[in-house]
């Protein structure tokens, strides 16, 4: 059934008029009386009758319009059932983020969100990968974005968003820099400034020199990216950092052949029922992913 010609029906026959049928309706009386015709065509009856300026039902009409009430009401009631499964656009996001992928991928994909749902209320906070890992894991997260953990969970549910390609960096006016030439061997020749040995982008870099049969002289380790950008900017070694990050006290050092990537994704609890707020920015996720911007030109 063709539920607009049959709320023209309904609402005609309440009236008694096409005319004013057609006003309720926001209709044209032409357009009103289109949708009627072709609801008689498919039931192959006539519903109404023009007498005069009056319209009135049929037999057919008359036997018809409960029918057409039900099936009104039952698509209404439809409506609001399937209404009810779809995500709030209202009330609170509690989201979890680093704080290197809130400060180089995050802004636009969460700008736009924003601007599309105005009624939700985010609420950022900034932890580690692990410390986002554990709360999910506990079911007091609903959603965190993290890079890759060394472990995954079974519990968790993990959608990669973004793959972040590493590189490695000096200072300008480091030795390594004023080399036309440089190999991985070159570079355990001097301190490196990496993560913690417990970290997914540790094991990554660690792993590239082992296979070679090469160990790193890994000098005051830190887990914030930030700051390992500071240390190698001032000369004290070289660091493997994120492309993004690269400033231009900075030199990318010529070893893309050796470059690893790591995965970012979002991740959620598979048996925490997620918020309506929450499934609304999953699905947003989903949809539009994290965009990488272009490396600070030298």
């Amino acid at each position: 059934m063709n539920i607009p010609a049959l709320r023209a029906f309904v609402c005609a026959a309440r009236e008694s008029s096409f005319s004013r049928a057609a006003d309720q309706l926001h209709l044209t009386q032409p357009g009103l009386s289109k949708r009627i015709a072709g609801l008689e065509d498919s039931l192959r009856v006539q519903l109404f009758d023009r007498i005069g300026r009056r319209t009135v039902l049929t037999e057919a009409g008359r036997t018809f319009l409960p029918f057409a009430l039900r099936i009104l009401n039952e698509a209404d009631q439809a409506g609001q059932a399937l209404k009810a499964l779809q995500p709030a656009q209202t009330g609170r996001l509690y989201l979890a983020t680093t704080q290197h992928i809130g400060l180089y991928y995050l802004k636009p994909l969460l700008g736009e969100f924003v601007r599309h749902y105005p009624g939700i209320d985010i609420e950022v906070d900034f932890k580690t990968s692990v410390e986002s890992h554990r709360l999910l894991s506990a079911g007091e997260l609903e959603l965190g974005f993290m890079s890759e953990p060394p472990l995954h969970e079974q519990s968790l549910e993990y959608i990669p968003v973004l793959d972040e390609r590493l590189c490695f960096a000096v200072s300008a006016n480091h030795v390594l820099a004023l080399q036309p030439e440089v190999t991985l061997h070159d570079l355990t020749l001097h301190p490196a400034l990496l993560p913690g040995p417990n970290t997914r982008f540790r094991r990554l870099i660690e792993n590239l020199f082992s296979e070679q049969g090469l160990a790193l002289d890994v000098r005051q380790p830190s887990n914030y990216l930030e700051a390992l950008r500071m240390l190698a900017e001032t000369g004290l070694g070289w660091s493997a950092l994120p492309l993004v990050m690269i400033t231009p006290e900075l030199v990318r050092l010529p070893l893309q052949s050796y470059e690893p990537s790591r995965t970012i994704m979002l991740a959620y609890h598979r048996k925490v029922s997620l918020s309506g707020p929450a499934r609304l920015f999953l699905d947003w996720v989903r949809e539009h992913g994290l965009t990488q911007p272009e490396p600070t030109p030298d």
